[in-house]
């Protein structure tokens, strides 16, 4: 039997502003481990990038993602982490591996954690609990539209 944090992100994944998502070719779901999650959102090369969220406490506690190999199911290293746009200030080098690889976001668990003025001071981006898994992933991918994954 699935817990509740995992039923409702179940739930969440059939409703239409995830869907419209995929649709779109913004995202999709590789696969649940719970309470490990792993989608692929499309950078602005066209490339995709996976990342891996931890979906414990989900939607009360906010997902924690790092980028992630999935055909290695392992962290992504550094060298293959998006660049250009936006992307280098979320998923920052001076940042991000000091904080399990989190991108720097008010969506991110780790971001929030090191940052709890975020969800005050920027209340429409920060994670709360009425959000959904596909407002994390439209923030990772409007991250993403100007950036390139390196090979």
């Amino acid at each position: 039997m699935a817990s509740p944090d995992e039923s409702r992100l179940r739930a969440d994944l059939e409703v239409t502003t995830f869907q419209v998502g995929v649709d779109a070719g913004m995202w999709d779901l590789v696969n649940i481990t719970w309470p490990y999650a792993v989608f692929r959102i499309t950078a602005g090369d066209g490339r995709k990038l996976a990342m891996r969220l931890n979906l414990e406490g989900y939607p009360t506690v906010a997902p924690a993602g790092r980028p992630w190999d999935a055909d290695a199911n392992a962290a992504l290293p550094i060298p293959r982490w998006p660049i250009g746009g936006t992307a280098e200030a979320t998923f920052r080098r001076d940042w991000s591996p000091a904080n399990q690889d989190a991108p720097y976001l008010a969506t991110d668990r780790l971001g929030l954690t090191t940052h709890p003025s975020w969800a005050t001071d920027l209340p429409k981006r920060a994670w709360n609990p009425s959000r959904t898994v596909d407002f994390y992933l439209a923030e990772i991918h409007r991250n993403m539209r100007a950036s390139t994954i390196p090979e």
